[in-house]
């Protein structure tokens, strides 16, 4: 038997130590890897629901090493705040409206565009397919963030306060609240009303007041935001479909996973995306009946294709929130 000098033991010891250090750091490293993620909407919403479903799906799949702590209600501050936070280090992800996001790569703001969207399989064939692609290769290049997925954000109409839209005349001058973001402004003036910016967590507050004469949201809202409070009437102009907000990550915090973990991540935002696209889509039915069971009056316009033609003259606009390219309009409608 060969006998071990005392220095080739310690050698040896020293190693071993440094072997296992080495492991467990690693190990921790891993285990330590917490995505802070940021989001407007209330922790009853389906996008909330969403990311729980997708933080317990990575859970799962990493075996812990990849966990999401999800922030709603704006905790980190508006979608403005977030999105400067993601390049600051701030934040790790959020899920953004298109126009938000724009500040990253700006023809995602096309996605907010009017009556642009037929189905769930259509905007899913646009931002899973080639247009996709090349719009995730750019951001990372421009603003060092990546899409790792994108949540439908539901059927977008109008509610008011005190009277019903039901022909495009009865909007004329009315006060309407709109996100602070192209092309919600663009599409209300197009409409003939008064688009009137202020912050989502305001929304409540200055229907309440009588500051706005009404609000653009899509019917979810409405109940998780109890707006059905503050407003008679769900009109039901329909003028974005989808409209699908893309969930973003710093690159920081991307390149700190693994390719597995990364992979994962995809994954369980995918099954997160599933499930919102699906409370979106099977859920409308029950919600109007909700919202007329809470006192609401639901309003047919009966005039629908004046408001399509009011939202397209806005379009050449718009074009200019995207980068100018007006025919990206047009692409992206005719993809099957």
């Amino acid at each position: 038997m060969t006998r071990l000098t005392r220095r080739q033991a310690m050698v040896l010891g020293a190693s071993a130590l440094a072997t296992s250090s080495l492991m467990m750091s690693t190990r921790a490293f891993a285990q330590a890897t917490t995505l802070r993620v940021g989001h407007v909407l209330a922790p009853t919403h389906q996008f909330h629901l969403g990311f729980e479903l997708a933080a317990k799906s990575i859970a799962e799949a990493t075996g812990d090493r990849v966990k999401l702590e999800i922030f709603p209600s704006s905790q980190l501050g508006t979608e403005r705040d977030m999105n400067v936070a993601i390049r600051t280090g701030g934040i790790d992800m959020l899920l953004a409206s298109p126009g938000g996001a724009s500040v990253h790569l700006k023809e995602l703001a096309i996605l907010d565009a009017p009556y642009l969207f037929r189905d769930n399989a259509h905007w899913e064939a646009v931002v899973y397919g080639e247009i996709g692609e090349d719009w995730n290769k750019r951001i990372l290049d421009t603003a060092g963030v990546r899409i790792v997925g994108w949540f439908h954000r539901g059927t977008r109409h109008v509610i008011s306060r005190s009277k019903p839209y039901d022909i495009l005349a009865a909007i004329q001058g009315e006060k309407i609240r709109v996100a602070d973001l192209p092309p919600y402004p663009q599409v209300f003036q197009g409409f003939g009303a008064v688009p009137t910016p202020i912050a989502f967590a305001e929304m409540y507050q200055a229907l309440e007041s009588g500051i706005v004469d009404g609000a653009d949201v899509p019917l979810d809202t409405i109940l998780s935001q109890k707006l059905f409070e503050v407003s008679k009437f769900v009109n039901l102009i329909a003028w974005s479909f989808a409209a699908p907000g893309p969930i973003l990550i710093s690159d920081t915090a991307w390149s700190q996973l693994s390719a597995e973990d990364q992979a994962a991540l995809v994954a369980g935002i995918r099954q997160g995306s599933t499930f919102v696209t699906d409370a979106f889509t099977s859920g409308e039915s029950d919600v109007k009946t909700q919202l007329t069971g809470l006192g609401m009056t639901l309003v047919e316009p009966t005039d629908i294709e004046l408001w399509k033609d009011a939202a397209a003259k806005a379009i050449p606009t718009l074009a200019e929130s995207w980068g100018g390219d007006a025919a990206l309009y047009e692409r992206i409608r005719d993809v099957k």
